[in-house]
């Protein structure tokens, strides 16, 4: 089931202005599925009536949990990141490349990247060195190359 928001009932600007896109559906122990947003959603009319209008709908989403995220969005973070959790039916699932499907192994291998190409700090110094770039573009080719996606980026070519 895919599910919509029409700008008629959401605008762009509004969802951005909320962080809706940036927000978590997360599944239930009984099947159905939470949606949780930053406080922004709620503090939003339009964008607050939609959501319920949606838990209302006939769909596995009926509970809406809202947290005060200010802080961690202001530091880059929210609810999900910008995860994105999308249901694909068995025809669609076979036609995504199988090498980005989240398992054991690819979590491993993506903490293990991660662990070798993540400085553990960044300074202003650092934005000037050309090794930044370099180092840049080989986590960019080895994560492409882990996640079977070919070459993507122009440096790559």
């Amino acid at each position: 089931m895919a599910i919509e928001v029409p700008a008629a009932k959401v605008t762009v600007a509004e969802a951005v202005t909320t962080y809706l896109f940036n927000s978590q559906l997360l599944s239930k122990a009984d099947g159905s599925m939470m949606l949780v947003l930053p406080g922004e959603a709620q503090e939003h009319p339009r964008v607050w009536r939609y959501l319920n209008e949606l838990i209302a709908q006939d769909n596995p989403i009926d509970t809406l949990r809202v947290f005060d995220l200010r802080e961690s969005m202001a530091n880059g973070g929210g609810p999900a990141c910008l995860r994105l959790r999308v249901v694909l039916n068995d025809d669609e699932r076979r036609a995504v490349n199988p090498a980005v499907m989240m398992n054991d192994t690819l979590f491993t291998t993506l903490n293990d990247w991660v662990d070798c190409y993540y400085r553990d700090r960044l300074t202003v110094g650092d934005l000037a060195d050309p090794q930044l770039l370099q180092e840049g573009r080989e986590a960019l080719d080895r994560l492409t190359q882990i996640l079977q996606l070919g070459s993507l980026y122009p440096f790559q070519r």
